[in-house]
């Protein structure tokens, strides 16, 4: 059976957010439930330097902080942006902790479109430590992609939760 517990930034905004002004960094924390009610959070923060604007994640516990992954821009137009992050639990399994990146490309000669990014984490709780192992891997090929066109036109399967969960359902053992 599958546990459902999803945040979807682009729809319903951020959950807390604060601007790092010496840095120009904004800072959003998005609230989990990985083992019991907002035991977790995500913390992204988005620098909007000129010369390389990033985004960095960080997942943190009651008393642990773990960094997740780093996005700078990757030749695109736009900066990386957090779409969505979720948690999919299955019984007897490990949570798994997902993020999804994407970035705008526009115009000729360049791709055009958006580029997705999906990182997936396995959980694990240790006595009173948690440990983050990236899993990334399993989707293979299917871990980035475009949608749009580039020479041809591209669809990437993974563009929002749902269809991640789905495919983790059906091939995630």
């Amino acid at each position: 059976m599958m546990f459902i517990s999803s945040f979807f930034i682009a729809s319903t905004g951020y959950a807390g957010s604060s601007v790092d002004t010496e840095k120009f960094c904004k800072t959003q924390i998005t609230k989990l439930t990985v083992y019991i009610k907002n035991d977790f959070e995500l913390i992204s923060k988005s620098c909007d330097s000129e010369s390389n604007p990033f985004i960095e994640n960080t997942l943190v516990s009651k008393n642990q902080k773990m960094f997740l992954n780093k996005y700078s821009m990757d030749g695109g137009d736009n900066p990386q942006k957090l779409a969505a992050v979720s948690v999919y639990k299955k019984k007897n399994s490990e949570p798994i902790l997902i993020t999804l990146h994407t970035q705008k490309w526009c115009c000729y000669p360049s791709p055009q479109g958006t580029v997705y990014s999906v990182d997936l984490y396995k959980i694990k709780k240790i006595n009173n430590n948690i440990k983050i192992d990236s899993i990334t891997n399993i989707l293979g090929e299917n871990s980035s992609g475009l949608d749009g066109v580039s020479d041809e036109y591209l669809s990437f399967k993974f563009k929002d939760i749902a269809s991640i969960k789905k495919w983790l359902e059906k091939n995630y053992k």
